[in-house]
């Protein structure tokens, strides 16, 4: 289905849109903010979990009229100084971007051989738009396809023995391989989706020299990429990793900072990768309403279509994530990464983004005294890593912490080496100083400060911060701790009782006298200084409407206010006992001026919490 994205009549504020309703068109993201936030914007890749899908590829001979549909190469070029030539056909379904906003679409590759005397020539190659349909079965030299404009595009490595150009595929971080080229095919992939296009989408044509060797250098201009169906280890080297597939990567909708959630929900996707699995789902937010027709535009799962091939890391009751950052790389590098824990598997993970695949840092810490409670986790700016457990079947809440050595590549540990009690901790988050960390525990906000020289806290005890007492005047139990981005004083957290904010230097009154909704002043005024650092004045009182909050945080772009809520709140998943679990299909989102809303795009799903993608501590 085309996602036209033209503005829709708004559902009403705080009503449930039911499933069944007809998808609305999204409307174009909102400019990019000027100032640096930290927020990404929409960044799809081809796959067959994700918006954008794979359709099929192949290469033609001009010497036979074979089916090469399913081979692991696509060959482009000239072996033989032109007695043999080959040319390569690719085709993408990027219809459900109709009407988006395309900032830029990279085809990427993976070139697993180039003859050896293009070695370090950058030995040319054409990305021409082809004009006419195809079909990768029966295509052939003398049937092929009609091609439009072309981009050129130059590459040198990928022979596998002459060591200045190596193709050298990386087992742990597939990106970082010398192999990966990539071409810039946005006008193309922009002229495919512009809404009202009268430009077919019959896919892209790869070709190069087809004639003698360059006389004067001899360059052959022949290559091999890695084709969509990738092949047995025994056969290539490269080829056998599904990041080596060509991909058609997309960033869209600029200034749309997009929602990242676990799914324990594992629906079945045409294409059949995998037929059922939990995954973590990245949402677009420019218009939630469009879910139904979009459904998330990435996954990602710890498996081997992702490069994590150690299946001890993913364990055996893997539940989509529990708890999801972006964070600038740190001492990785000047990238962004994914920062990931899943209580159901125990898995712990770091992973490059945007392209999620393979991972710089991973353990799992599920072991016999873990009954799947881990909840939060956060990565230190040096690369150790600290999380949450909650505690459960007798087994108390904990913080324990983990160093960047624990989790290398092929040779992890799930040892901590300092864990610290707390009752029911339930998130982390480090600061950008590299020494703060905050976890939230079921009656306290703690402080803990930890030691990059020693990679220890510094003490077991830290400062606590006592929640402010339910109308009830019973414990508000914290659930969810996230910055307020832009505001590098003030958390944001969400309780069973309700949301607040937390002010880390208590400076100033923060609370208003007037407040009638949890907590309430007089909660506030049991605690020493609570005035001054539980905090309503944060302008959105739709954000705090629901109790049993999973998760609350505010996108620093649109200033919207995205929630998870569960049990008693009116939007849990039912169990099949008929009682509300600690699930929803539902993620709410509070304007600072408009409504609050509703929004899921399949009434099967199940969420735990929502975060924004913003690479960034505070």
């Amino acid at each position: 289905m085309s996602l036209l994205l033209a503005q829709g009549p708004a559902p009403d504020p705080g009503t449930a849109r039911a499933e069944s309703a007809p998808a609305r068109s999204l409307r174009a993201a909102p400019a990019a903010a000027t100032a640096d936030t930290g927020a990404v914007s929409p960044f799809a890749q081809s796959g067959p979990r994700n918006l954008i899908k794979r359709l099929q590829d192949t290469y033609i001979s001009s010497t036979d009229d074979a089916d090469h549909s399913q081979g692991h190469l696509l060959h482009v070029g000239t072996p033989d100084a032109g007695a043999t030539k080959y040319r390569s056909f690719l085709q993408f379904d990027v219809s459900r971007l109709t009407g988006a906003n395309i900032n830029r679409a990279y085809l990427r590759m993976y070139n697993s051989f180039v003859a050896a005397p293009d070695c370090g020539q950058n030995s040319w190659y054409g990305v021409y738009r082809v004009t006419e349909p195809w079909n990768q079965s029966t295509i052939t030299w003398a049937n092929q396809p009609a091609v439009g404009e072309g981009i050129g595009s130059w590459f040198g490595v990928g022979h596998p023995n002459v060591a200045d150009c190596e193709d050298q595929p990386d087992r742990y971080l597939p990106d970082e391989s010398k192999g990966i080229v990539r071409v810039d095919v946005t006008d193309m992939v922009k002229g495919w989706t512009r809404a009202g296009t009268t430009t077919p989408n019959y896919g892209i044509r790869l070709s190069g020299r087809e004639g003698a060797p360059d006389a004067a250098t001899g360059v052959t201009g022949y290559h091999d990429f890695c084709s969509m169906h990738p092949t047995g280890a025994t056969q290539d080297r490269a080829c056998t990793k599904s990041y080596f597939t060509p991909t058609l990567e997309v960033e869209f909708n600029a200034g749309s900072t997009p929602l990242i959630t676990g799914n324990e929900y594992g629906p079945p996707y045409a294409g059949g990768y995998p037929a059922a699995e939990e995954t973590l789902e990245f949402l677009d937010s420019a218009n939630p309403s469009v879910w139904e027709a979009s459904k998330p535009y990435q996954r990602w799962l710890p498996d081997a279509y992702h490069s994590v091939e150690d299946v001890t890391l993913k364990g055996a009751n893997w539940k989509g994530g529990t708890s999801h950052k972006l964070r600038p790389g740190g001492s990785y590098g000047s990238g962004k990464v994914l920062v990931t824990g899943d209580g159901g598997s125990g898995f712990i993970g770091v992973v490059p983004y945007p392209a999620l695949s393979g991972y710089h840092w991973a353990i799992n810490v599920k072991g016999a005294n873990e009954p799947g409670d881990l909840h939060g986790v956060d990565l230190l700016p040096d690369g150790s890593v600290v999380a949450a457990f909650a505690g459960a079947d007798g087994v108390p809440g904990k913080v324990e912490l983990y160093t960047k050595e624990q989790g290398q590549p092929g040779d992890w540990s799930g040892t901590p080496v300092q864990t610290i009690p707390l009752n029911s901790a339930h998130e982390v988050v480090a600061d950008a100083n590299g020494r703060d960390v905050w976890v939230l525990g079921g009656l306290e906000l703690r402080k803990l400060t930890y030691d990059p020289a020693t990679k220890r806290f510094a003490n077991t005890t830290g400062t606590s911060y006592p929640l402010p007492k339910n109308p009830k005047g019973e414990g508000a139990w914290g659930h969810d701790l996230t910055p307020v981005y832009g505001n590098p004083d003030r958390f944001w957290v969400g309780a069973n009782a309700g949301v607040v904010q937390f002010s880390k230097s208590g400076a100033a009154d923060c609370h208003s006298d007037t407040y009638a909704k949890w907590p309430t002043l007089a909660a506030v005024q049991e605690i020493p200084n609570g005035a001054n650092r539980w905090c309503t004045d944060y302008g959105n009182g739709l954000a705090n409407s629901r109790i049993m909050l999973n998760s609350v945080g505010s996108d620093p772009v649109s200033q919207r206010v995205a929630t998870t809520c569960s049990k008693d709140c009116g939007l849990a998943n039912i169990g099949s006992d008929g009682k509300p679990t600690y699930t929803t299909s539902w993620i709410e989102i509070a304007g600072r001026t408009a409504g609050k809303e509703q929004y899921r795009w399949s009434e099967n799903s199940k969420h735990y919490k929502v975060t924004w993608a913003v690479a960034a501590y505070n």
